[in-house]
């Protein structure tokens, strides 16, 4: 099992995708793109991670959910990502959520709120 700073932001950033949509809205100031925020945050987590520190369910798990936003990915899907507004409306997130629930089971934690950190905003 990996441990550290790494699992505590792979952590948070599992329980921000899984988190309601007003949940994750509160996560960062009101001029950022949330869903890109969340998935970037993601992204950059799992550039961190070592799955050969994880069992094969929790990788499982995780390469779902990462195959899951990959799919749901390019042009086509952008306004997903970039109005704050698909948060509530966009089935693909009430999926994002779904995965990441399941993921945050197979590595046995609790649903908890995300911290809200001192995140760097991508600004266009």
């Amino acid at each position: 099992m990996c441990f550290g700073r790494n699992m505590d932001n792979l952590k948070n950033s599992i329980m921000a995708l899984a988190a309601s949509a007003k949940a994750q809205k509160a996560l960062y100031p009101s001029f950022a793109a949330i869903g890109d925020e969340l998935v970037l945050e993601f992204g950059e987590c799992l550039g961190n991670l070592k799955i050969s520190d994880l069992t094969p369910k929790q990788a499982a798990s995780i390469e779902a959910l990462e195959v899951f936003i990959i799919q749901h990915s390019g042009k086509q899907f952008s306004a997903m990502y970039l109005e704050n507004s698909a948060l509530f409306e966009d089935p693909n997130w009430d999926g994002i959520r779904f995965l990441a629930k399941l993921v945050a089971k197979e590595m046995g934690w609790s649903p908890t709120e995300p911290v809200k950190q001192k995140h760097r905003v991508v600004t266009g």
